[in-house]
């Protein structure tokens, strides 16, 4: 497993990209990464193989380096950022959630569960924004408001896929609900 490196993750800052749209392709083959990432519903990759350029290793889903070139994030985003931001809290951990999703998020609930997403298997769905176009943006505002919170979880999904969780939140529920609100009302 590849961890994002402090240059790595300034670069996603200045370029708001929130680390939670990133999948760690590691050892994937490029199917099994596309498959995970289009289930986990994920833009951008890390841990391939290095560019030739500048041996930058984030890419976007097709494979382009957006360090190389920024114009790939901005195209990846405006295919992928049309869905719905939901915020789902864990009882047994107290811990938040603020998500991205094409499909309901209701829908989505029954997956976290399943998946046991950052190994917990009591999310709920407490707030959903309507279908939008900036669903993207608005998730990335509430991480940034909640980044000094943020509860990195790694877990072995199913097919022996380890994850790296980055937009799960260790903050009361109401502090969550605030950054929530603060940035789909």
């Amino acid at each position: 497993m590849t961890q994002l490196t402090k240059e790595q993750l300034a670069f996603l800052k200045a370029q708001k990209v929130s680390p939670s749209w990133l999948f760690d392709g590691s050892g994937l083959s490029k199917r099994s990464r596309d498959e995970s990432m289009d289930a986990l519903e994920k833009y951008f990759y890390y841990g391939g193989s290095p560019c030739a350029k500048s041996g930058h290793t984030l890419r976007s889903k097709a494979g382009h380096c957006i360090q190389c070139d920024t114009s790939k994030i901005a195209y990846q985003l405006r295919n992928s950022a049309t869905g719905y931001v939901y915020l789902a809290y864990s009882k047994s951990t107290q811990f938040s959630k603020v998500g991205f999703s094409k499909h309901h998020p209701q829908d989505r609930k029954d997956f976290l569960n399943k998946e046991a997403y950052g190994n917990i298997t009591d999310w709920d769905i407490k707030k959903i924004v309507a279908m939008t176009k900036d669903a993207g943006k608005k998730e990335f505002e509430i991480h940034s408001t909640l980044e000094k919170y943020q509860k990195a979880i790694t877990y072995e999904k199913t097919r022996g896929l380890i994850v790296e969780c980055r937009e799960i939140f260790a903050c009361d529920y109401q502090v969550a609900l605030e950054a929530f609100l603060k940035h789909t009302t």
